[in-house]
Order: structure tokens, then C-alpha cells, then sequence
């Protein structure tokens, strides 16, 4: 196929969606259930001289983190820790909350799957399998093939155990939960060992794949499964049930859970005792215990993918892209290619890598823990957050509108004071966004109180920034503390995307490696943050030099600010984010034509959509030329559409950007935006005209940059699957931005005394003339800038 024809069908299709996702094969189908025991099956596939890449051994442990690892509880992990790459491992799968066997189960696609529960707010342990001609069958394994299958992510369940098969090889199952994750797709296993006392050195080295299931934690929590021939209850147990909250687990006493952990670390040394020399052994906390999804342990030691070593450092994949941490779904590409095997396409993870580490195992233990307490603290505090958030917004919109129109109208004096106020409430309110990523530039997560330090070390960033915006000269302007606060904002996510993203990770309006829907790059709130934020900084920019008669530099400096913005929102392994560069680009065309006093037509728009569909289709293209291993999230989307498996990742952003106007939260806040900007600061005050309209008077650029970050968040509402939360959180930060500048207006223009006269209208703009008569793209006749 010519390269012409391959970047149309990208562009046909990037244009009108948000973000590429994980590709998904045909499901696999299963075969009817087996039952499954101990012993080799007579009719397996023998393994000839063994996998080229050695053995591989999974040991799983659900609920295992590294926090409550250490040399009394666990010293036979603790001493393998200190010889292996370690790291944290997001566990997310198809649901919220990866209980047991959802966990096991997309070990076995490589991909997030999920199972169908008999009570759906309840996690429970595996079914035993069934023996089996001396191997084993898991009972009504083909329902999980078949629900996975048709799910939104397409998991194909069984899929590890069959490329073993398929490459001559045999599986090896210890515990339940081992034999979900080494079955085929017809639920068979090999061998099958009910617990650590049977297994032996030759079982180990004569399987390529053996799968340990350490049980002791979940134990404590969990009830034995209850009768699988009953009916699950489908309609409560789906993959999209994320919302539904689930109890949590009985009291369980800290002295049980230690003990536990020891039993578990006692049959991991029986595990260390057998296992080959050339053999690659995983630990892995594959999914809660019972609780609320967590970070979990995850460690890699002996020869590894393509035998490069992991005898010390920390874990890393492609997947997140931050040394530490790494995702459930690596570990069936990992678990294959340390066989020397060729994984399918179907598995969407990346392979675990090893990178250098602090001295000493406490230590990296020690920084491997604080990074799981501030996921833990912000998935905790991130709904009380927002919900903070927007009362917050509603009461700055509520005060100032009695503000505007009501208070002190026979007290000039108190009037003004509480015009002062206003102002700089409005700058605190759209700065506590930007101050959610600088506060991780302190530590509060080794607070002894961390829920605590995290609002008060925001709160403090927003004051701070608050402080930069009216302790300067640019105080006494309409748009200097608007462009100050802008501006910061602009700058430190601009530099958090060139450096890793360490500000946005685990922010509360960043992204979390629990939720696990971003781990590098610019996230959604992220971007409405930084793209409204942008746009107001060019608005305050042009109005400086259009000021001083340089309409040009400021037409220069809006499309280059815009496109520095662009170049770092679309590159791979910067912000990388597909959806926000298709909303960018017509939000900044609007703001640039309307700075250079051009009116924003039809065509002119559509001119700017094809030619960012072309740009979009070009990056795609790019990325997709690149390692396979290396490719983001465009690379990714671009293999989808040319294989012709978009759909389904279509299907489920469209599904989810729906679901997010039943956020009514995010709802409220955006139209009560909206419903202050042009209704109370439109309503004519004793001038006869809007305190808005009066402000664009005296800074007819700032209508600019408002339009430009209005049309920006609805086109990022239909491209990004948060949806509602695109323009929630850019009208955050433009309303409260806009409402500043309309104050300055206010106290410049208010009778300083009863009886004074009433102040006349600002002086013509400074400036040139645009080509049609107007003046920072306000037409002569006071009309609006856009045209029909």
C-alpha cells in the first residue's frame, strides 16, 4: 500500500476520534470444560529441549506490596529483593477493583480482563480445577473466554497458556489461581499441583511455564467460591460497573496479616529452593487481597527477556515509561519473551526492563513505598477534591456576582475593598489547578499526616502564585495578573512535559497509576489546564505589545507561543496526547485571526481542521514507523486503524466521554461557568453595558483568547473521553481569569462618591487598524469578530 494511501485512511479516521488505545485480535473460542487434578496429561505436547530463553516462574501473591515488606516478616523475599529488579505494579484491569481472579485472568490474555462474579460486590478465590487425564481443567473456563471476548478491551483469556502450547511447550499450575493464568483457551494445564509441598526441581524444569498462586493473604478475607454452577448476576457484574461502590473487607488484625505474609515468604522459599538455575522467576502481587486496588510488589530476577540479567535496579517499561513502576498487562509479555518466545499481537503489554537503583534494598524499598503512599493519598482525596473544587468555584461566581451588581452601593469605599477582594479571590481560584502540580515539588507525601500536607501544601502554591500575580507593577493593569497567573501555569506544565511528567503524576488533577488510564504526557484535566491557560497568556501578551502599536509582534509571538504549545502537546514521549492536539489547534486559529483582527469564517476553519488532520495523520504515521516496543499512544492508534481494528477503541472512548455527563458535578460547575461568564458579567450595571463588554473595550484581546478557549474545550469535550471534564476545568481557570480583569475595569471605572459623574468610555485602542477597520479583532462597528 502507497504512503498516500496509508495516511488517508489515518486521517479518516484520527480526525474525529480522541485516543488510541490497546488493539484487540479476534477472541479465541473455548473449547467445552475439562476437570483438572495432578500429573502430566498423556496427550500434552512434549517439551523437547526446553524454552531457548529457559523456564519461566510466576509466583503471584494478591494484596502483595512493598510496604509491608521487610527482613522479620518476609526475609526470603526481602534477600531476593536485594539480587532483583523491583518495582511498584499498577494492577488495573477491566474493573476498578482487580480482585483475584480478575487479576489471574489477565495474566492469561495479556490484556485487562475481568470475570463474572456470583455476587458482584464481593471478590472471591478461584475455582479449584477439576483432574484431568493427570493434568488439570479449570470448570467453566469458557465463560471467561466468552465474556472477555465480547468486553470493550477484547481480552482473549488463555492466550499464555496456548503460545506455550503453540511452541512445543508445557505449563505447570500450583493453586487455583496459577492454573486461570497457565490455562489454554480450552482451560487445561498440564500439570497441576494443589500446594508448594509437592512441587519438585524436575516439575519446574521440564515445564517451560510454571504459575504459583500464593494464597495465605487473600485467604484471610476471602470465602471459599461458592458452587460454579450458579448463576452469575450478569447484569450487575460487567466491565463497565467502575462506579459501583464495593464493601470493604471484615477487620483482619495486623497480627493475622503478618502472619500470613510469612506463610506466604515460607512457601516462596520452598519455591527459591527448587527452582532451575537458568529459570526466570517473577513475583508479582497480581490483585487485591480483598480491598481497594493498590499499588503492588512486583519483582524480576535471573536471566530475563533476552537474557539481559535482572540482578539489581528498578523495573520499567514502555508501558509507563518511569523507572519504578510497571503494569500487570507487561507481565505476559514478560513472561514470554524470557522463554525466548515471540509474543502475539493480542498482548498489549511492554517488557519489563531493569535501570539503576539507590544503594541498599531499604532504601529503594523505602522510595518504592513513598510513591505508593501518594497514589494511595490522591485516589483517596481526588472525588473530596473536586467536589472541593467546585464549591469552591460556585462560591467565587455566587460572591461576585452580589459583588458586581449589589454590594456597597451607597459605600463607595467598602465597594471597592470588596472589589479588591473579589479580584484577588478570582486569581486564587483559577490558580489552585496549576498549584496541584507545583505542590509535588514538595515531599508531603513522607508527612506523617499526608492527607493533610497535600491540600495545605496546594493551598500554599496557590497563594504563592496568587502573590507573583499583584505584588508586580502589573498590578495596576487589566491584564497583568490575569497574564501572570496564565502564564505560570503555561510554563510549568510546559516544562513538567519536557522532563517526565513527574508533576502530574499522582496530582490530584494529574493521573494516578491506580486509575491507570495515563502514565506518561499530558493527561486530559491536565490538558484543558494547559491549553486554557495558553490561550489566556497569548490574549495578555498581545494586548502588552498591540499596546505599544506592534500589532505584528503580537501576532508573531501569539502563533509562536501557540505552536511551541502544539509541538510539545503532539510529540511522542512529551505530552503525547492524541485528543489534545486535534482540540488545540482550532481554539489557537481562532485566537491568533482574531488578535490579527481577521474575522473567523467557514472556510478558514475548515482550511485549519484538514491541515490539522493532515499533522495528526503525519505524527501518527511517524510513531508507527518506530520500534514496535517504543510506540505511543499515536504509533498504537495508527497500527489500529490500518489493521482495521479501530472500532472497538472508538466505541469505548465514545462510551466513556458519554458517561462523563453523569459527573453532575462537572456538569453543574461547567454550565454555572458559562452561566456567570455571559450572563452576570453581561448584565448591564450602571455604565448600560456589561462589565465583560466594558472590559473587551479596554482589552479587546482578552475576547480572543476566551473565544479561542470556549471553542478548545468543546472540541476537546467530543475528542477526549473525560468529556465533561475538558471544559469544567478550562472554564476553571478562564471565568475566574476573566472575571479579574473585569473587576480592574470595575474599580477604574466606579464614581469614587456619591453625586460623581458618570465615568465615559475608554479611549480608542491603541494600535494600528486591522485590515477591516477594527482593532485587536473588534470590528469598527463594535460587532462581534466571528463571522457567519
Amino acid at each position: 500500500m502507497a504512503l498516500g494511501g496509508l495516511l488517508l485512511r489515518v486521517v479518516a479516521v484520527g480526525a474525529a476520534l480522541a485516543a488510541g488505545g490497546a488493539a484487540s485480535a479476534p477472541p479465541a473460542q473455548g473449547g467445552p470444560p475439562a476437570p483438572a487434578a495432578h500429573a502430566r496429561t498423556s496427550d500434552a505436547v512434549t517439551a523437547g529441549n526446553g524454552p531457548p530463553g529457559g523456564p519461566a516462574v510466576l509466583v503471584g501473591v494478591p494484596g502483595l506490596r512493598w510496604e509491608e515488606v521487610d527482613p522479620g516478616t518476609m526475609p526470603e523475599l526481602w534477600a531476593l529483593a536485594g539480587g532483583s529488579a523491583i518495582g511498584n505494579m499498577s494492577i488495573r484491569t477491566a474493573t476498578s477493583r482487580t480482585c483475584p481472579v480478575d487479576g489471574w485472568l489477565t495474566v492469561s490474555a495479556g490484556q485487562r480482563a475481568f470475570s463474572l462474579r456470583q455476587q458482584y460486590s464481593i471478590c472471591e478465590l478461584p475455582v479449584r480445577p477439576k483432574r484431568s487425564d493427570g493434568g488439570a481443567v479449570v470448570p467453566d473456563f469458557e465463560d471467561h473466554v466468552e465474556v472477555n471476548a465480547g468486553s470493550p478491551y477484547g481480552a482473549r483469556v488463555g492466550l499464555l497458556g496456548r503460545s506455550v502450547h503453540e511452541m512445543g511447550g508445557t505449563t505447570l499450575a500450583v493453586g487455583p489461581g496459577a492454573a486461570l493464568a497457565a490455562a489454554d483457551e480450552d482451560g487445561r494445564v498440564d500439570d497441576y499441583l494443589s500446594g508448594t509441598e509437592s512441587l519438585r526441581r524436575e516439575d519446574m524444569e521440564s515445564s517451560w511455564l510454571t504459575v504459583v498462586a500464593l494464597d495465605s493473604l487473600a485467604d484471610l478475607y476471602l470465602n471459599p467460591p461458592e458452587d460454579p454452577e450458579a448463576t452469575p448476576d450478569e447484569e450487575e457484574s460487567t466491565a463497565n460497573s467502575d462506579e459501583e461502590p464495593e464493601p470493604e473487607p471484615g477487620p483482619v488484625q495486623e497480627r493475622q496479616r503478618r502472619e500470613a505474609l510469612a506463610d506466604a515468604d515460607a512457601e516462596l522459599g520452598r519455591v527459591l529452593d527448587r527452582l532451575p538455575e537458568d529459570a526466570t522467576l517473577m513475583v508479582a502481587g497480581v490483585s487485591v487481597e480483598a480491598g481497594a486496588s493498590r499499588l503492588n510488589a512486583a519483582l524480576l530476577h535471573g536471566p530475563g527477556p533476552e537474557a539481559a540479567g535482572y540482578g539489581g535496579g528498578y523495573l520499567r517499561s514502555e508501558s509507563t515509561r518511569r523507572d519504578g513502576l510497571v503494569t500487570l498487562t507487561d507481565a505476559t509479555m514478560t513472561l514470554v519473551r524470557s522463554m525466548g518466545t515471540e509474543p502475539t499481537r493480542a498482548m498489549v503489554g511492554r517488557t519489563w526492563s531493569a535501570v539503576e537503583r539507590p544503594e541498599g534494598t531499604g532504601r529503594s524499598v523505602g522510595d518504592l513505598t513513598a510513591f505508593s503512599t501518594a497514589a494511595d493519598v490522591v485516589q483517596a482525596l481526588m472525588a473530596g477534591f473536586f467536589s472541593l473544587l467546585v464549591a469552591i468555584q460556585l462560591l467565587i461566581y455566587a460572591a461576585a456576582a452580589y459583588a458586581v451588581h449589589r454590594y456597597g452601593e451607597r459605600n463607595r469605599t467598602k465597594r471597592a475593598q470588596v472589589l479588591a477582594v473579589t479580584r484577588v479571590v478570582a486569581l486564587g481560584g483559577a490558580a489552585v489547578p496549576v498549584s496541584s502540580y507545583l505542590a509535588n515539588l514538595v515531599p508531603w507525601w513522607s508527612s506523617s499526616v499526608p492527607q493533610v500536607a497535600l491540600p495545605v501544601c496546594v493551598l500554599a502554591c496557590a497563594a504563592l502564585v496568587v502573590l507573583a500575580a499583584v505584588a508586580g507593577p502589573w498590578r495596576r493593569t487589566v491584564l497583568g495578573p490575569m497574564t501572570v497567573v496564565a502564564g505560570i501555569t503555561t510554563a510549568v506544565l510546559f516544562v513538567d512535559m519536557c522532563t517526565g511528567s513527574d508533576l502530574q503524576m499522582n496530582s490530584p488533577t494529574g493521573y494516578t497509576p491506580i486509575v491507570a488510564g495515563r502514565f506518561y504526557g499530558l493527561g486530559n484535566i491536565a490538558f484543558a489546564t494547559f491549553a486554557t491557560g495558553m490561550l489566556m497568556l497569548v490574549a495578555g501578551v498581545a494586548h502588552f505589545l498591540i499596546e505599544r502599536g506592534r500589532r505584528r509582534a503580537a501576532v508573531a509571538a501569539a502563533a509562536a507561543i501557540g505552536l511551541a504549545t502544539m509541538a510539545v502537546i503532539g510529540t511522542p514521549g512529551l505530552g503525547t496526547d492524541f485528543g489534545g492536539l486535534i482540540a488545540i489547534l482550532p481554539g489557537l486559529a481562532v485566537t491568533v485571526l482574531m488578535i490579527a483582527g481577521h474575522r473567523v469564517t467557514v472556510w478558514r476553519m475548515a482550511l485549519v481542521c484538514a491541515a490539522g488532520a493532515v499533522l495528526l495523520a503525519a505524527v501518527s504515521y511517524w510513531d508507527y514507523l518506530g520500534p514496535p516496543a517504543e510506540r505511543s499512544h499515536f504509533g498504537l492508534f495508527a497500527e489500529q486503524v490500518l489493521r482495521g481494528e479501530a472500532g472497538p477503541v472508538v466505541a469505548r472512548k465514545l462510551g466513556a466521554m458519554l458517561g462523563t455527563l453523569g459527573n453532575w458535578q462537572l456538569t453543574l460547575l461547567a454550565a454555572c461557568a458559562l452561566l456567570f461568564l455571559f450572563a452576570v458579567l453581561n448584565k448591564p450595571t450602571n455604565w448600560r453595558m456589561g462589565a465583560l463588554q466594558r472590559t473587551y473595550e479596554y482589552a479587546p484581546t482578552l475576547r480572543a483568547g476566551l473565544t479561542g478557549s470556549l471553542v478548545t474545550a468543546l472540541v476537546g469535550f467530543a475528542a477526549n473521553d473525560s468529556g465533561i471534564a475538558i471544559p469544567a476545568l478550562a472554564l476553571t481557570v478562564a471565568v475566574p481569569l476573566t472575571l479579574s480583569a473585569a473587576v480592574w475595569v470595575m474599580q477604574r471605572e466606579d464614581p469614587q462618591a456619591d453625586g460623581a459623574p458618570e465615568p465615559e468610555g475608554p479611549a480608542e485602542p491603541e494600535g494600528p487598524a486591522g485590515p477591516d477597520g477594527s482593532r485587536d479583532g473588534v470590528p469598527s462597528g463594535g460587532g462581534e469578530a466571528v463571522g457567519r
